[in-house]
């Protein structure tokens, strides 16, 4: 699928769709790969069972007229002979009846020809040259199998190598990267999150890092292009990059939204943040340290990895793939149903007197609404409350309707531990490095606090400023 919009965006950005579609670079799911695989099989063990197709009145015909000019080849001194104009259902006969009437005799193949399939009849050879063309045979297609699964290839190696990954508001990309060379989507969140975690074990997000408390009163805003010039200055710093003429980016020449000058640009982002967290000391105090450098497998980087963000959810800063999620307060949220008649500006002009909120649609009767002034909550309760046309529940109350409604099953299956939540007490190694141990690693977004700190360390130096205040940064 694709929208036109997005296409006039690719144009205006010189995208180039001749060289995408001439030259662009195949790839196979894994279950596309098995499938293939399996379709060569199945041919050469339905040749090697010989297994006889019945042939029809209806098709006998043509099979008879084909098996004539085969006649005709052999008596003739030609080398090779064409048959064009068969479905695949007609290859399979000739190809049977070839391997009936004339054993050991003629060698029949199949044979693209001005983008058609056809058949190439030639005589057969001695037994060894018939057993070396069959070896080149199977290493052909185990060739055209490797090259069908294109760059698949690379994402196991990535996978494969369990190294960090490092992106820039990467959820979307990392669905799709999932998506289309590993295996359908979950519907399942959890499961989901399962899966994401397993094929990518070490990954760190730029748009984490940026907007914790450490930079937020230096970033304003985490767009990538507004961010690789707020850390090309001080108190940031970007180290010199020595570039290939001709075979790498540069950031003199500016090249957005290709994709590999946005994993360029999150590189040095990356760095630049980075070598910034390098600059504090053990009690997370700036201490100015010049040409600090700090590696992916820092521990500094713990408190980021596996944080992925959502856009456009406001007060939910992430969704953490190796334990529990953030809990960020739903009390200035309300479930509201109402007559299938009412459209947006109905809604809005219900929550006007309160601040005005963001409306999400469930159905066309049913919505939730979140205040923008959250201390305005008890208050558009009270009064909201007492209109019948409509019915209003705050989202704890909603949420309780729901459970007690679901299914004995579904409530069983909901508060059964899954497997994720078996692993949440164990800690992911990045590179062969081991994060501190910390029982729950997590932040409580009413609080900002740990709920555990961490052991202390002598080894390593841990930044202990908190990485995020949620009442501030979320909310």
């Amino acid at each position: 699928m694709c929208q036109s919009s997005s296409l006039i965006f690719l144009a205006n950005k010189d995208f180039d769709f001749n060289k995408l579609f001439k030259h662009g670079i195949p790839y196979l799911t894994a279950s596309d790969e098995e499938k293939l695989v399996k379709r060569l099989e199945e041919k050469r063990k339905i040749k090697e069972e010989n297994y006889v197709i019945p042939i029809t009145d209806t098709d006998k015909p043509q099979i008879e007229e084909i098996c004539s000019r085969i006649e005709n080849f052999l008596a003739s001194d030609a080398k090779e002979l064409t048959i064009d104009h068969c479905n695949g259902f007609m290859r399979r006969l000739v190809h049977q009846e070839a391997r009936i009437r004339w054993p050991n005799k003629i060698i029949v193949e199949n044979k693209m020809e001005n983008g058609w399939q056809c058949l190439l009849v030639r005589r057969a050879g001695t037994k060894e040259e018939e057993e070396e063309r069959e070896n080149q045979k199977q290493e052909k297609e185990k060739l055209e199998v490797k090259e069908a699964v294109g760059l698949s290839n690379l994402m196991k190696k990535i996978v494969e190598s369990e190294k960090i990954i490092v992106g820039h508001n990467m959820l979307l990309d990392l669905c799709h990267i999932v998506h289309q060379f590993f295996t359908s989507l979950p519907k399942d969140y959890l499961e989901f999150k399962t899966l994401l975690h397993g094929l990518f074990p070490n990954l760190l997000d730029t748009k984490v890092i940026c907007q914790s408390q450490h930079f937020k009163e230096f970033v304003g805003s985490s767009n990538l292009n507004l961010l690789i010039d707020i850390v090309s200055k001080p108190p940031f710093c970007i180290p010199d990059i020595e570039n290939v003429e001709g075979r790498s980016y540069s950031m003199s020449t500016e090249k957005y939204h290709e994709a590999g000058y946005d994993a360029y640009i999150t590189g040095l982002c990356f760095i630049a943040l980075s070598n910034y967290l390098g600059q504090y000391n053990i009690s997370g105090k700036l201490q100015h340290i010049e040409n600090a450098t700090v590696l992916a497998n820092s521990p500094l980087l713990y408190p980021f990895l596996n944080k992925i963000p959502v856009p456009r959810l406001k007060d939910f800063p992430y969704i953490n793939l190796v334990g529990k999620d953030p809990n960020p307060s739903r009390e200035h949220v309300f479930h509201l149903t109402f007559p299938k008649e009412w459209k947006h500006t109905d809604i809005i002009q219900l929550f006007i007197p309160f601040g005005g909120g963001y409306i999400s649609w469930l159905s066309d009767t049913s919505a939730y609404v979140g205040l923008y002034r959250r201390d305005q909550a008890g208050v558009a309760m009270t009064s909201l409350s007492k209109e019948t046309v409509y019915k209003i529940q705050t989202y704890t109350e909603y949420q309780a309707t729901l459970q007690a409604s679901a299914s004995p099953e579904d409530r069983k299956r909901k508060l059964s531990p899954s497997k994720k939540d078996v692993k949440d007490d164990e800690t992911s190694t990045t590179n062969g490095v081991k994060p501190p141990e910390d029982d729950d690693d997590e932040w409580q977004v009413a609080t900002g606090k740990r709920r555990k700190k961490r052991k202390e360390q002598t080894t390593t130096v841990v930044v202990s400023k908190k990485a995020f205040e949620e009442n501030d940064a979320w909310n």
